[in-house]
């Protein structure tokens, strides 16, 4: 008894040191990031991070291991008193030696470095946390790192600049465009015609579905009131026709008032959507009278696919966030968003049947080895990450939504290689009925096989994230997934028609050495692991038959390896497959993938990662977060893109201009069955380094009005590489720009609670002794200090012919953009020599 006594008080007074060693931890201990001395971005890539410890106490670190996510893998530089440690994916743990003691006010440097440069603020190690050994229960969060930026020469920071305002002033001289986006046909007349008072309206029953969004458009326009009416009275009417294409219509605005005509409800839908380009964010918040031009538009769109993939797997978004992009989406004539709702990080969909996908899969947490949660990754910290998902009927809310402004939500499945979330979620099921002794349920649902000691790295360096297509179970586990999102669909009143079941990155040296695989290879007669790929493309391509689905995907579903690498795969293109093609990298070899794929039979839509990954930086500029795999990504890049003649202007893009011309004349071009396979284009924000909503605007605005763009507007008589008109190509652009600035941005603070749409960056140029700024599209101020301050809303007006520096006297002069709701952009500072 007394024995327990003594232990109960030793625990105690342990328990005690820890919550107090926890006090000092989370309010005094800080992490710090910077390179080391001698960085260069070529051969010396040494870089730091730092544990400062503010307090008044000495910290024993031996006793706890330093945790943290990383983008790019690290490498240890073999120090004696701490070593790094890859603990699967992007997390790392640090651990020390005895004798590692942080002393009070003191600091310790922990040295290491990356195979890759660091070039942007987004490749940072983030999410650290302080775990105990003893008790891994016991952690405190560190969250991100102080960093401190690379310092650029005053040389090259000069150029950049310089480089940056010859790039804004190239786009200058264009009207504003009138509406975005553009229409197929369109006729202004002399006129206006002006909406006030009471208005008579007429809408054909046929359209009634459309009548709350007709309301909810003239709701905010204040001195006005829309009275429905006898069609013989009505100033403006809304009429159903039959000799239009599905989602086009017909739009003419005169002295006799405002027609509508449509063959469907969501060519009503984009004629609104019109209407609401034409106006100014002042007339649509109802602080100016409405008058719409006198004009004949006849429009329809490009492309049947308009698409917008959201990434809420990686870092989750909620439910209001999602209704608001999907509100923008409306307002650009978008109707298809891709929801990536699973990946190795994280399962993001409520599947009632199988709990455990959301209750493992969904919670994030430094405790993940007890099989209750899955690892930290992407900065998501120690503290377990509840209600990280959809329920189901939050889901089935966003379908409705969406249906409501005709948009067509598409869910992806990741399938086999990015499971991870999915495998760890499963195992734990596993382990549960194991030890109920249910060995049958056990095995129903599990995703991997215990003996297959294949060795590999995924794209995200996980080794464990594919799911095993010789067993069973995967297609028992798919089949109830699609039965129970199909059935969401059905109680939302609607029918899910396709359903990706993603398929990329399936890394090299899966399956290789797994017994199940052999004895599937047997029994089909298989000479290769290769073709275990093509088989299991079929299976769940016949599970989608079955329910009636098309099956989407990424584009390895049309590919194949021989032994020299993914080709495409002739002996599928039959099968009414939709492939998302995304790998076009400019120089990487792929660039003609797309064209390839559709031209061979496949049903593709273009996901351009050199233009349309909207997670890619905009800049060099090393405070742009975003990563720069695919492209450097500003609103010119994102507009380059031709969607039927991706190489006519390949030559002007930054990367273009590296390349052979023989080396573009040896790629396919698109060929008329191919231009017939193309269904569409979209764009993709992925949210490895998106962690808030704030950022994810931040990155999506203002380039997914160029993807709006390019989807609806008709193709351009210039847009194709005999006729490719590099002048008439700036003119297009800088005409769009100047509508995004103007008009477009500022009738974002109108959707939801608003957009933090990235603001553009200023140029600046030394000409004589004039210093020269820009921005890179207008609507903004230019304001600045040269007291070496940020710039504010009460700084002064950069001058509009430039600053005469000989008049002042400064080290520094600091710029940035504002616009009108008080928000300022990137600082571009010019340091006087």
């Amino acid at each position: 008894m007394n024995k327990m006594n003594q232990l109960k008080k030793k625990t105690s007074i342990y328990i005690i040191l820890l919550l107090l060693i926890q006090g000092v931890y989370a309010q005094e201990v800080k992490v710090k990031w910077n390179f080391a001395e001698d960085y260069n971005a070529k051969d010396k890539l040494g870089l730091s991070i730092t544990l400062v410890n503010l307090g008044k106490q000495s910290i024993d670190l031996s006793k706890s291991g330093l945790w943290f996510n990383s983008l790019y893998p690290i490498s240890d530089l073999q120090q004696s008193n701490y070593q790094f440690h890859n603990r699967n994916g992007n997390l790392y743990q640090v651990t020390f030696n005895q004798k590692s003691i942080l002393q009070a006010k003191d600091s310790i440097q922990l040295r290491y470095q990356s195979p890759y440069p660091i070039t942007h603020i987004s490749l940072i190690p983030n999410g650290f946390y302080l775990q105990s050994i003893n008790d891994p229960a016991q952690t405190i969060d560190l969250g991100h790192p102080e960093i401190t930026a690379l310092q650029l020469s005053t040389e090259t920071q000069h150029q950049f600049l310089a480089e940056l305002y010859d790039q804004n002033s190239s786009f200058k001289k264009a009207e504003v465009q009138r509406i975005l986006p553009s229409v197929s046909q369109v006729t202004y007349q002399q006129g206006n015609l002006s909406l006030t008072g009471k208005i008579n309206a007429y809408i054909d029953p046929i359209f009634k579905s459309e009548v709350p969004y007709i309301q909810e458009f003239t709701a905010s326009f204040k001195g006005m009131q829309w009275i429905q009416t006898a069609k013989e009275k009505a100033l403006i009417r809304v009429l159903h026709t039959s000799d239009l294409p599905k989602e086009g219509y017909k739009l003419t605005i005169s002295k006799e008032g405002l027609l509508i005509a449509a063959s469907s409800s969501a060519g009503v839908f984009y004629a609104i959507q019109t209407l609401r380009s034409l106006l100014t964010a002042e007339q649509l918040n109802g602080k100016q009278g409405i008058t719409l031009p006198y004009l004949n538009i006849q429009d329809q769109p490009r492309f049947e696919y308009r698409g917008f993939m959201m990434d809420i797997s990686r870092n989750f978004k909620d439910v209001q966030t999602i209704k608001k992009y999907l509100d923008l989406m409306a307002t650009l004539k978008l109707n298809k968003f891709h929801l990536h709702l699973i990946d190795d990080e994280g399962w993001r969909l409520e599947i009632p049947s199988l709990p455990e996908l959301t209750e493992i899969g969904a919670v994030r947490s430094a405790s993940f080895e007890d099989g209750k949660s899955i690892q930290p990754a992407y900065g998501s910290g120690p503290k377990a990450s509840q209600g990280a998902y959809l329920s189901k009927e939050q889901f089935k809310d966003i379908l409705v939504y969406a249906a409501q402004r005709h948009i067509t939500v598409i869910p992806e499945v990741e399938s086999p290689g990015h499971g991870r979330a999915s495998i760890k979620a499963m195992e734990t099921r596993y382990n549960r009925f194991m030890k109920q002794g249910k060995q049958k349920e056990a095995e129903e649902f599990l995703l991997y096989e215990a003996a297959d000691q294949s060795v590999y790295s995924s794209a995200q360096y996980w080794d464990d994230n594919v799911m095993n297509p010789a067993l069973p179970a995967v297609y028992r586990f798919i089949d109830v997934v699609l039965e129970e999102i199909k059935q969401m669909y059905q109680e939302a009143g609607l029918t899910l028609t396709r359903i990706s079941l993603g398929g990329d990155e399936v890394p090299s040296g899966s399956w290789e050495k797994s017994p199940a695989i052999k004895e599937l290879m047997k029994k089909e007669g298989f000479q290769t692991v290769y073709e275990v790929w093509p088989y299991y493309i079929q299976q769940i391509y016949d599970i989608c038959q079955r329910k009636g689905l098309e099956m989407a995907g990424w584009e390895e579903f049309g590919m194949v390896n021989k032994g020299a690498g993914m080709v495409v795969n002739e002996e599928l293109s039959h099968l009414p497959i939709q492939l998302d093609v995304w790998n076009n990298v400019i120089g990487g070899g792929q660039e003609d993938l797309a064209y390839r794929l559709a031209n061979a039979g496949y049903k593709t839509v273009f996901t351009s990662c050199a233009n349309f990954y909207l997670d890619m930086v905009w800049d060099q500029d090393f405070r742009e977060p975003g990563l720069k795999w695919a492209s450097i990504t500003d609103l010119n890049q994102s507009y380059s893109f031709l969607p039927t003649a991706f190489f006519a202007n390949m030559k002007y893009t930054k990367a273009g201009r590296k390349l052979d011309t023989n080396y573009l004349n040896k790629k396919v071009r698109l060929t008329e069955k191919g231009k017939a396979n193309l269904e569409g284009i979209k764009a993709a924000i992925w949210a490895e380094s998106v962690l808030t909503a704030d950022r994810m605007d931040y990155m999506v605005l203002p380039r997914l009005y160029a993807l709006a763009e390019r989807a609806w507007a008709k193709e351009k008589d210039w847009e194709n590489e005999d006729k490719f008109d590099y002048q008439l190509y700036q003119n297009s652009y800088a005409a769009l720009a100047n509508k995004i600035g103007i008009e477009e941005l500022p009738k974002l603070n109108l959707i939801g609670n608003g957009f933090s749409y990235r603001l553009p960056s200023i140029g600046l140029k030394l000409t004589g002794a004039k210093l020269l700024a820009n921005a890179e599209i207008e609507g903004f101020e230019i304001r600045y200090t040269l007291d070496q301050s940020e710039p504010s809303r009460n700084s002064q007006l950069f001058p509009k012919d430039g600053l005469q520096l000989d008049k002042v006297s400064a080290k520094q002069i600091k710029v940035s953009a504002w616009d009108r709701e008080g928000r300022t952009g990137r600082t571009s500072t010019y340091t006087l020599k």
